[in-house]
């Protein structure tokens, strides 16, 4: 693991124990074990930090979905969807990337970083829904698999697992029926 990855992995477990509020070049230097001086080598101050988290969000995001991409395209009419359902429902299990994205979005949210990067990856999915299954079906199965993690993010228990896997069968089942 390079310098760079352990700074990021540190931010992501001061982010994950600390909170965003809490979050800062100090606590993440002291965590890697660096001094802040060391952590401006890497990223001229925390918004620079900040971006690399949502890249690297955006990263492991993509990889799921590259990972279902490929078990669904031998089998499916509609790859793409299946593979973004799928994904997202994996990585929803997922504590770690979860708890990343919740930190993340407060971070958008507050004005610390900006959403240019989120935004860039919603159109990009939405731009591989649409020609599988539609504009109004993609914006369906995006507004759901958006409420799944909203849902996931805040802890509301009545939308444990199983009740993400039941709606995930049926955007499924939805979709297959076009």
């Amino acid at each position: 693991m390079t310098t760079k990855e352990k700074i990021i992995e540190s931010a992501i477990s001061v982010i994950q124990s600390e909170g965003t509020a809490n979050y800062s070049l100090a606590k993440v230097a002291e965590k890697t074990g660096m001094t802040k001086a060391a952590i401006f080598y890497y990223f001229k101050n925390k918004a620079e930090l900040t971006r690399s988290l949502i890249s690297y969000t955006i990263d492991a995001y993509e990889t799921v979905l590259q990972e279902e991409y490929q078990l669904a395209k031998a089998h499916s009419f509609f790859p793409f969807t299946e593979a973004y359902i799928r994904g997202n429902l994996r990585q929803l299990d997922d504590e770690k990337l979860v708890g990343l994205h919740a930190a993340l979005i407060g971070t958008v949210v507050s004005g610390e970083a900006i959403e240019d990067d989120w935004n860039e990856a919603y159109l990009r999915d939405f731009k591989r829904l649409v020609p599988e299954i539609g504009g109004e079906q993609a914006e369906f199965v995006r507004y759901t698999i958006d409420g799944m993690w909203h849902a996931r993010i805040l802890g509301i228990p009545e939308f444990a697992n199983e009740g993400r896997k039941s709606v995930a069968e049926m955007l499924l089942s939805i979709v297959k029926q076009k």
